[in-house]
């Protein structure tokens, strides 16, 4: 791949995707700016997830190995009809759009902003000396902040920021807004100000790293609420006239017939701060509007396609993240919703199906005995006739509880393996999974004794064994311990960030600058 491909396709203007198939921890070492993880492991679940349709343009990563070629074969089997292979390699240095890290398209964008935008910012000494009268607010999600956070931090989530404009202003009081780094705490200081926010506030550089890089500790298990669900509708109305950011509203009985007209429009409901990305009725994705904007190369990951927020109450939590998708280049438009959207368990769609009709095909195309799922009894058996267990379950859940004797497998590893001479058998969360699994290894020479689902139900968890594992593939490296004592990786983390600018493509980062430059939408 040459410099540069990722921003020739952007600036196109044509619907697209930049798919990077590694497993998270080579990704995160280091990719080009603007692709999207997908990996290998995780093509069962995700692909549906993020792709309702199989035309959708594809430009894919192959970085000429074993895995890319799994996974281009993956996504011709499932019915992608629309891929453009890129050859690519990993360059000399980083820079010029070849970055490291997670979540970078909104984090280089929240740095660009600090960058440009007169943020007023307070270190934790300047707090510590002059501004221990103002307020500190953490503005990542509730359980987040309980999780850690600043002594006498109250929990604000930027998705309620705008619900919370009078009653900041109504204490009369400095507003310290922060997070666990940068990006979060510089996301809430500038829809603030983009607001017209104009009582007195600041961004507490660093946040909670950096109060730890200067010898202080931080409190567990804070249960200080100061954010409240308004129901300001003249506010949010006001915002979103003064953002220009339309809104409509649907009716329960209307929503099917909406969806159906917005089929090719990425639906996302916004209403519940602690979601993460739960599947709802319609298509409909719910996640909090601050994970949506936090994770936006996640969650979002195809461009130039618009963007409906759901918002089930005053509008306020999607106006926020409505303002910040737009402001890195999203089509947005907010709906507001008269009842909740039924929840589902799984994603239903062209893609799904398709993977579901896949295992059938391989089903029948391979011997059916070596893809059997079996139940939990037949892993004593397997264990009596030596036949090696192979856990292809996430790292974390293999750590929490795994079958002594068994190992920890990814695919995107194992296809560089030579296969065993004996037969194996799959441990997986689903079906789909472990049926993918199967046919790829039995097509690259393996065989396959069989499928175990994994159940915490068959099993007494006090017997099983625990970690186990160093660095695995399917987690990031990168700055690991910035949250657990490892001030070397806080301190890396904070700088990495901080240079994030000057690191991606130059005309993305141009673009932003002339966005935040002209836009009539800020109004700050």
């Amino acid at each position: 791949m040459s410099y540069g491909l990722f921003a020739a396709l952007y600036d196109a203007g044509t619907s697209f995707a930049l798919i990077d198939s590694r497993e998270r921890r080579d990704y995160v070492a280091g990719h080009w700016f603007g692709s999207t993880n997908i990996p290998l492991s995780l093509f069962s679940t995700r692909l549906g997830y993020l792709f309702q349709e199989p035309d959708f343009p594809i430009h894919f990563l192959d970085w000429q190995d074993k895995a890319s070629a799994e996974a281009i074969h993956q996504l011709k089997t499932i019915g992608f009809s629309n891929i453009t292979i890129h050859n690519t390699r990993k360059p000399a240095m980083m820079g010029r759009g070849f970055v490291k890290g997670e979540y970078v398209w909104s984090k280089a964008f929240g740095e660009v902003v600090a960058h440009e935008i007169d943020l007023p910012e307070v270190t934790p000494k300047q707090y510590l000396a002059d501004y221990q009268d103002a307020q500190l607010f953490d503005v990542r999600p509730t359980a987040e902040y309980q999780d850690f956070t600043l002594p006498k931090s109250q929990s604000l989530p930027n998705s309620l920021l705008l619900a919370n404009v009078q009653a900041l202003k109504d204490t009369g009081k400095m507003s310290l807004l922060h997070c666990a780094g940068r990006t979060r705490s510089i996301i809430g200081a500038f829809t603030l100000m983009a607001s017209g926010y104009d009582g007195p506030f600041a961004v507490f550089r660093g946040g909670t790293q950096a109060w730890q890089l200067d010898g202080y500790e931080r409190e567990h298990d804070a249960n200080r609420l100061f954010a409240a669900d308004h129901e300001a509708s003249e506010a949010v109305a006001n915002f979103l006239r003064r953002w220009q950011i339309s809104a409509t509203r649907v009716t329960a009985d209307g929503l099917g017939a909406f969806v159906a007209d917005h089929k090719t429009e990425l639906l996302f409901d916004v209403s519940d701060d602690g979601a993460t990305g739960q599947p709802l009725a319609h298509g409909v994705i719910k996640i909090s509007g601050t994970n949506l904007i936090q994770q936006t190369d996640r969650s979002i990951a195809r461009y130039h396609v618009p963007v409906v927020l759901f918002d089930q109450g005053s509008g306020s939590r999607a106006a926020f993240a409505a303002f910040w998708l737009r402001c890195m280049g999203f089509s947005v438009t907010i709906t507001y919703l008269d009842a909740p959207i039924a929840a589902i368990e799984t994603i239903t769609n062209t893609i799904t199906k398709n993977i579901t009709n896949n295992i059938a095909s391989n089903d029948a195309s391979n011997d059916t005995s070596s893809v059997t799922p079996f139940a939990a009894p037949q892993l004593d058996i397997w264990q009596k006739d030596k036949i090696a267990l192979y856990d292809f379950r996430p790292s974390k859940a293999f750590i929490s509880g795994h079958i002594a004797n068994s190992q920890w497998q990814n695919i995107g590893a194992i296809l560089g393996q030579t296969p065993a001479d004996k037969p194996i058998a799959i441990i997986t969360n689903n079906s789909e999974q472990g049926h993918m699994i199967a046919d790829c290894l039995i097509r690259h020479g393996w065989q396959i004794a069989g499928i175990y689902l994994w159940h915490d139900a068959d099993f007494d968890m006090a017997t099983l064994a625990s970690g186990g594992l160093d660095l695995p593939l399917d987690e990031p490296a990168l700055f690991a311990g910035r949250h657990h004592g490892v001030l070397q990786d806080a301190r890396d983390y904070l700088a990495w960030e901080e240079d994030l600018p000057s690191e991606i493509d130059e005309s993305i980062h141009d673009l932003w600058c002339q966005e935040l430059a002209t836009s009539p939408k800020l109004n700050y």
